[in-house]
């Protein structure tokens, strides 16, 4: 891959706002639950819009980061002001889903969100109990229960199930695939662990790079069943959770628009960071960009994950700065540069490492 300029030409088109960092979950992977990086708070309305005027053209907008996103009484109103104003920007969000009433259900549909990502984790109530830290997994699944019947006729938002894979639950990810089809949820998508060596994100948990017979073989029953289901299993980056958790270099493998996933064979000798320099493949500080509920803007929604210098990943703010300022003043160039060498700056040195692209 040729190098790219570290000025980027445009402004991103890929907006993540994390609407607020309260969150009423303590989850055992997240590192809102063990420490607070920022003041907590709850954009308003009026600064979000502030926000989003500031970018004339977007094609996606996350609305989440640290924190649960229907924590924010104004969130659908966000919503909204981002279908007035760029109709064809597809609006989503992560969200754990307790929730998720009948007024906040008809609220998202009102609104126009695109895509309703639920955090899950689990398939029984004792293992999201463990990892998700409350126990509520039964109205979570109530309110998702209740949310697909409403969107056979409203048609929109996608529902999808989101699990993030460990050796504590890959065991039920078959579970949640029939749990999917018995509910209505179209999608199951498997991400990666991030490592914060806090908690039950930590090494031994860990399936990126290792996995094992087992393991293998209860991806492969998962798949099987979605298959039979005729749902899509998924996982980031446009691959199979299989690719994903084995740790496959696909950045030299062609994508196929047909099953919108990449195809080919992947490279079989072990991985080498120094030598595979996978952060060189990043192109969020061109094309996305993370601002807190505090305005601070960061690289990417998982650098305050793998951060050990919380301080230092903020690249300006929103509220001090205008957007199109920061996004090629000094700390934006010299992150973008340090991404073609062998020693990015920190936390992106971790990229492929602790985490995925």
């Amino acid at each position: 891959m040729a190098p790219r300029t570290p000025v980027a030409e445009r402004l991103p088109r890929e907006l993540y706002v994390e609407v607020t960092n309260r969150c009423n979950s303590r989850c055992q992977t997240c590192i809102r639950t063990f420490e607070l990086l920022e003041p907590l708070r709850d954009l308003t309305l009026a600064e979000f819009q502030a926000i989003v005027d500031q970018f004339p053209v977007l094609e996606r907008v996350v609305l989440h980061g640290i924190g649960e996103p229907l924590l924010n009484p104004e969130l659908a109103a966000m919503i909204r002001y981002v279908k007035d104003q760029h109709p064809s920007t597809v609006v989503l969000f992560n969200s754990n889903a307790v929730l998720l009433d009948g007024d906040w259900q008809r609220a998202l549909i009102d609104a126009g969100l695109d895509e309703f990502r639920v955090s899950l984790d689990a398939a029984t109530a004792a293992t999201y109990a463990r990892i998700r830290g409350i126990d509520a997994f039964d109205i979570a699944i109530e309110n998702v229960r209740r949310f697909a019947s409403l969107l056979r006729n409203a048609g929109r938002p996608r529902l999808s199930f989101w699990l993030t894979a460990m050796c504590e639950n890959l065991n039920e990810l078959t579970a949640l695939v029939d749990l999917a089809a018995e509910i209505g949820v179209p999608e199951v998508y498997v991400q990666r662990l991030v490592l914060i060596q806090r908690g039950l994100a930590r090494a031994e948990q860990s399936l990126y790079r290792q996995l094992r017979t087992q393991e293998e073989a209860a991806l492969a029953e998962a798949a099987e069943r979605a298959i039979d289901y005729g749902l899509a299993f998924r996982a980031s980056g446009r691959v199979s959770p299989q690719e994903s958790l084995r740790g496959r270099n696909d950045r030299d493998r062609p994508f196929d628009p047909s099953t919108g996933l990449r195809a080919g064979s992947a490279q079989d000798r072990p991985f080498d960071p120094a030598q595979d320099k996978p952060w060189s493949a990043c192109f969020r500080l061109w094309k996305t960009t993370y601002i807190t509920a505090n305005g601070n803007v960061l690289p990417c929604c998982i650098s305050p994950f793998s951060t050990t210098d919380y301080a230092n990943l903020i690249l300006g703010n929103v509220f001090q700065t205008p957007f199109a300022q920061i996004w090629n003043d000094a700390k934006y160039v010299k992150r973008r540069a340090a991404l073609h060498t062998a020693q990015p700056l920190h936390p992106c040195e971790l990229c492929g490492v602790n985490w995925s692209l």
